[in-house]
């Protein structure tokens, strides 16, 4: 051995060796990300299948022109999507239309475009449908013109409409610019949004419209995901008849979501001009018959249903899953309490801070963290595949104290996905929460039939139940 060379010390050869296991853990978690990928994939491609199966019968299709003779598309190659397009679509898993798709689509890439407002349960390939819309229509230029716009309620949403849709989607399309209008968001005075395609939330869309950050003279598609919600008297009705002013008068218009009250869908039919719509025809259609919906009187439990959910994840092994509270403080109450027991938990509502918000989002994705306690923030379109399980900690009411159907189906929409099994659950502490329970059972379900059963306020008893 030469005098320049120095001998390993003692603490040198460890830190290697961690290392090594750092790097092959990586690895590892690398490998079983993949594998999920490709098990959603599969599953999507099945569950897809089978609510075609199902579906048709379901959707009620009314054209706004009687005289058109515009027919449903059972393959991709018939739409005469361009290669890139095309072969993206493959890529991402979709081997045929979904049955949304299949009537949606025909629509949506028109010649000339027609408006749409369009409602299929959750999972069935809306997103898809209205990102194939909006790509379709785009001319890659340089500067960029903005020529499609997506608002969506939430953040979370925003973002997953981007990562997991557009960005797949766009893969063929090279100098594409996408951006997304969000607090935190910044542009340099004098500047301009400088994106094809902008996805935001309404009030920073309002913003950045007034800043004239956006020209909205070139917008060629206009997206409302979460419709109802968007254009709902107790959602953000205002800052979308804002944005939907400023449109030209040729845009298009593309009008998408799970749930759509009728006072609702007159009030879009009136806002976008001869709109084809795509309905579901009966409620209880919207609920997906692989959640398995329970509830639990909790008023005797000893400590309430803070100790009871406390017990339900001490005592069982549960995947990844959502509790859904009323409120913000509460939900930091919740996720205290989950902790004391010994439970790692993330909080996720409006009053926390944006990236961390954004943090606590992709750790959940990732499965980085198992428990999720939120808001309704997270109650519509967010998509993570391994939610096996949603508590409704409180039953979800309107500002009013009325029964919030469309919250509901929501929430337990978040489980389920791509034919997965999911469970509910429904803590029930009072009668009024019994009563408001009650009531959306009675709105959803076929011919009075029981759809949330009753289970005794026992975790042993209730593991032999759910589905997890």
């Amino acid at each position: 051995m030469s005098t320049d060379e120095k001998p390993a010390t003692p603490t040198e050869e460890p830190t290697k060796k961690e290392e090594v296991v750092e790097e092959t853990k990586k690895g590892d978690d690398l490998k079983k990300r993949e594998e999920n990928d490709e098990l959603t994939k599969r599953l999507q491609k099945l569950a897809l299948e089978r609510q075609k199966q199902t579906a048709g019968d379901r959707l009620k299709v009314i054209q706004s022109d009687k005289s058109s003779h515009l027919s449903s598309a059972k393959t991709f190659q018939e739409l005469n999507l361009p290669k890139h397009l095309l072969e993206a679509i493959f890529a991402m898993g979709f081997d045929r239309p979904s049955a949304i798709q299949e009537e949606a689509l025909p629509r949506i890439l028109s010649d000339p475009p027609r408006n749409l407002i369009g409602q299929a349960q959750s999972g069935s390939g809306k997103t898809a449908a209205f990102t194939l819309g909006m790509l379709f229509r785009i001319e890659v230029d340089e500067p960029a013109t903005t020529q499609a716009l997506c608002v969506t309620p939430t953040r979370e949403l925003a973002v997953q409409i981007v990562q997991k849709a557009i960005t797949p989607m766009a893969a063929n399309m090279p100098g594409l610019k996408v951006r997304m209008a969000l607090a935190g968001e910044l542009i340099e005075r004098g500047s301009t949004a400088d994106a094809h395609l902008i996805v935001g939330t309404p009030g920073k869309i309002v913003d950045w419209l007034k800043r004239k950050y956006i020209n909205p003279s070139k917008i060629k598609v206009f997206v409302l995901d979460e419709a109802d919600n968007m254009v709902g008297e107790d959602g953000h009705r205002a800052n979308s008849l804002i944005i939907k002013k400023v449109m030209p008068k040729n845009c298009q218009c593309l009008l998408f979501s799970a749930t759509f009250p009728h006072k609702v869908v007159d009030f879009a039919s009136k806002m976008v001009n001869k709109p084809d719509k795509i309905l579901i025809e009966t409620e209880e259609h919207l609920v997906l018959d692989v959640i398995k919906q329970v509830w639990i009187d909790t008023k005797d439990y000893d400590g309430g249903k803070r100790q009871f959910l406390a017990d339900i994840y001490s005592l069982l092994t549960i995947g990844q899953s959502i509790v859904f509270v009323a409120t913000k403080s509460e939900a930091d109450v919740v996720g205290q309490v989950l902790a004391r027991n010994g439970y790692s938990c993330s909080v996720l509502h409006g009053q926390i801070e944006n990236q961390e918000r954004d943090r606590v989002m992709e750790a959940f994705r990732n499965g980085e963290s198992n428990v999720l306690i939120t808001t309704n923030v997270l109650a519509r379109g967010v998509d993570v595949d391994n939610v096996c399980l949603v508590v409704n900690y409180d039953v979800p009411m309107t500002k009013d104290g009325d029964p919030d159907y469309e919250t509901y189906l929501h929430r337990i929409g978040r489980t389920g996905r791509f034919g997965r099994k999911g469970t509910a659950i429904n803590l029930i502490s009072d009668q009024r929460s019994l009563e408001t329970l009650a009531a959306i059972e009675a709105h959803f379900s076929a011919d009075g039939k029981e759809m949330i059963h009753n289970t005794s306020a026992d975790p042993e008893e209730l593991a032999d139940t759910i589905e997890i």
